[in-house]
C-alpha cells in the first residue's frame, strides 16, 4: 500500500516537472517573439520620421538605405566636376580648374595637361570664349567594382560671333576617400574615358534669321 502511494506522489512530481518545463518552453517563445516583434516596430520607427511643416500639416518621412544615398552622391559628385572641369570664362577657369582637381585622382593631371598643351587660358582671353555645360544624362552602377558610370552632357563655347556645341560622353570609376572640405562628399573619378561628338556651328545671324520662322509656327 505504502509503495502505491510512493509510485503515485514520483508521477505526480514527474508529470509537475514536465508542466513547469512546458510553460517554461511556451514563456520562453512568446518572450523570445515579443522582443523580435518590438525591434521590428522600433526599426520601422526610426526609419521613419513626422515631419511638420509650418502650416500644422504632418508627412511621414522614410529613410532609404545608405547604398541609395551614396549613388546620389557619387552623382552629384560627376556633375559638379564636370561643372567645373568644361564650364569657365577667362576669370573662372583657374579656380574651376583647381576645383576640379580635387574631385578627380590621378586622371585629373593627364586632363590639365591637355589644356596646359592648347594654351586654354590664352585661348579664352584672346578669342574672348566661355564655355558652358548642359547635363543630358548620367548612370550609375553601384553593382561593380570600383563603381563605374557613364555621363553625357553638352559642352557650348560662346563667341561674339556665334556659339559651337558638341555632345561628350565619358565613362569613369568612382572611389570612395575621406571627406573634407575640398572633397564634400568624399569621392574620387578615376579612368575618364571621354569621347567627342562633330562641333557643330551656329552663327549669330542665323539665330536671329531662324527666330522668327519659330515664331510664326507658333502662331499658325
Amino acid at each position: 500500500m505504502d509503495l502505491m502511494k510512493f509510485k503515485g506522489v514520483d508521477n505526480a512530481v514527474k508529470m509537475t516537472i514536465r508542466l513547469s518545463i512546458g510553460y517554461c518552453i511556451i514563456l520562453t517563445i512568446a518572450f523570445v517573439t515579443c522582443i523580435i516583434y518590438q525591434t521590428i516596430q522600433l526599426n520601422e520607427a526610426y526609419s521613419q520620421a513626422l515631419v511638420i511643416d509650418k502650416n500644422g500639416e504632418v508627412y511621414t518621412s522614410s529613410g532609404m538605405p545608405a547604398s541609395s544615398m551614396r549613388k546620389y552622391e557619387y552623382m552629384n559628385h560627376v556633375k559638379t566636376f564636370v561643372g567645373k572641369w568644361y564650364a569657365f570664362d577667362e576669370n573662372t577657369y583657374e579656380k574651376n580648374i583647381v576645383s576640379a582637381l580635387n574631385l578627380i585622382g590621378n586622371r585629373g593631371k593627364e586632363l590639365l595637361n591637355e589644356y596646359n598643351d592648347v594654351n586654354m587660358l590664352n585661348s579664352l582671353v584672346q578669342k574672348n570664349i566661355r564655355y558652358g555645360i548642359t547635363i543630358d544624362d548620367i548612370v550609375i552602377d553601384m553593382n561593380t567594382i570600383p563603381v563605374t558610370g557613364k555621363i553625357l552632357f553638352t559642352q557650348t563655347g560662346y563667341r561674339a560671333r556665334g556659339k559651337v556645341s558638341r555632345k561628350v560622353e565619358a565613362e569613369f570609376t568612382i572611389y570612395d576617400v575621406s571627406r573634407s572640405e575640398d572633397n564634400a562628399h568624399g569621392a574620387k573619378i578615376e579612368d575618364w574615358i571621354v569621347h567627342y561628338s562633330a562641333p557643330m556651328e551656329y552663327a549669330k545671324e542665323d539665330n536671329y534669321n531662324t527666330e522668327p520662322e519659330k515664331q510664326n509656327r507658333h502662331e499658325n
